[in-house]
């Protein structure tokens, strides 16, 4: 990193050493700001607010458990120059220890799509074309998004809480325009098995992921809507049979902390539309042999990990907000992940400065 760019790191209320980590890089590079805020807010009051701080035209925004690859800044910031308002970028699934084991799907392809979810027509077509949810912005890290654009609608108040409000202020600000451009090119690295929010769980984790995009589907585009029914079959691809068997596992196992009864009632929302695969997924959730499973995961050493993204590996005892400004140069500069403080790890979210500066905010967690 060099002067050009400026890191802000907003710490919501964090009781372990961030203030230490982050103020031993703050006497190194003055560039680098940080707030503690006074009381915890939750991931999603803690974004916005890292996002209202931010100074730059655009922010990225970055979950604590996810590294930026090499050079991924660079490509951004040549994307920018588009001017669309939100960015999605791929990213790889990694184990805990971040060895790299597959490419996260996003769309059918990797082909650069631009989209202005404004338009009924335009917005169809381009869920009809997603094959994850990440497709509508559940995965936080590969978001970039234009600050203007997220300051033009209100804090979607009744998503605070969800993990999704984040989506939901985007979908908002859709219901008059929003151009969106995925780029398909991998520019991070998402580390795995390290979900925070299973402490009460795999049942209330898929809750999270049901209940609350089904939530936003309904909000903004209607109940019965093709948009809606196309936001299940994002679900369905992000929740695959395996994790259903082992949530289903787990309530025999631990039937004080998993309840069967709202299992079944999330299984019957997602795969509730009619045809043969969501039939077929129901009725083996329903009645196959736990037997079978126990055997899958006993050769395969480990349970199937609920893929949903939006840095839900963030510590919820805190939340860093990191912000970049990276203003024109003649000169190539260059940044990676693990440059400015990043120990702590967490959100980022980058910006540029229309007219001569560029601007990069971030949130850690």
């Amino acid at each position: 990193m060099d002067e050009a760019v400026e890191v802000l790191v907003v710490d919501g209320a964090s009781t372990d050493n961030t203030e230490e980590v982050v103020g031993e890089r703050v006497r190194r590079w003055p560039n680098l700001r940080y707030v503690k805020l006074t009381k915890r807010g939750g991931i999603d009051a803690d974004l916005a607010e890292s996002v209202s701080l931010a100074k730059g035209e655009y922010c990225w925004l970055f979950s604590g458990d996810d590294l930026m690859r090499e050079g991924a800044l660079i490509k951004a910031l040549a994307w920018l120059d588009q001017g669309h308002d939100v960015y999605i970028c791929k990213h790889s699934n990694c184990d805990r220890d971040m060895h790299v084991l597959n490419e996260h799907p996003v769309f059918r392809t990797d082909e650069v799509r631009v989209a202005e979810l404004g338009d009924g027509a335009q917005r169809l077509g381009y869920l009809t074309e997603g094959i994850t949810s990440e497709a509508l912005f559940s995965f936080m890290s590969g978001l970039i998004i234009r600050r203007e654009k997220w300051l033009s609608v209100e804090s979607q108040d009744q998503f605070m809480g969800s993990c999704w409000a984040h989506a939901a202020r985007l979908l908002a600000a859709a219901q008059m325009q929003l151009r969106v451009c995925y780029v398909g090119e991998v520019w991070l690295d998402k580390r795995g098995d390290n979900d925070s929010f299973l402490d009460r769980g795999i049942v209330n984790r898929l809750r999270i992921a049901v209940d609350g995009y089904q939530g936003i589907a309904h909000q903004y585009f209607g109940k019965d809507s093709e948009e809606t029914a196309q936001v299940r079959r994002l679900l369905r691809n992000d929740l695959k049979l395996p994790v259903w068997m082992y949530a289903r596992r787990r309530t025999l196992d631990v039937p004080e902390l998993e309840n069967r009864k709202e299992l079944d009632r999330l299984m019957d929302a997602c795969f509730s539309d009619p045809g043969l695969a969501p039939w077929l997924t129901r009725n083996a959730y329903r009645y196959a042999p736990l037997t079978a499973y126990r055997i899958f995961a006993f050769l395969s050493r480990c349970p199937p990990a609920v893929p949903f993204g939006k840095g839900q590996g963030l510590s919820r005892a805190y939340v860093l907000a990191t912000s970049f400004n990276l203003h024109r140069h003649t000169e190539p500069w260059g940044c990676s992940g693990a440059d400015a403080g990043c120990a702590a790890g967490s959100s980022w979210a980058g910006s540029r400065n229309r007219g001569g500066g560029r601007c990069f905010d971030g949130q850690y967690g």
